[in-house]
């Protein structure tokens, strides 16, 4: 019989602030490698998430986005 290992979560980098809604939250990065890399994990989390049925609604984990004031907003699962 062979045993199942279920997929690893990835930790994220620490975020210089974030914030939460109902189904996703969003980190803050001054740093774009910083933001890249949590929105890499993202990406990976959010497939175990919807291996279980998870729904994101209209969000999109992993997305990067340039703010105003040039720091980067990644969505998180």
């Amino acid at each position: 019989m062979t045993k199942t290992v279920a997929p690893k979560w990835r930790d994220y980098p620490t975020p210089d602030d974030k914030r939460t809604g109902c189904k996703v939250a969003w980190y803050t990065y001054a740093d774009k490698a910083d933001a890249e890399a949590c929105a890499k994990a993202a990406k990976w989390n959010a497939q175990i998430q919807a291996g279980r049925g998870y729904d994101f609604g209209y969000c999109a984990p992993g997305d990067i986005t340039k703010k105003k004031d040039g720091t980067y907003e990644v969505c998180i699962p």
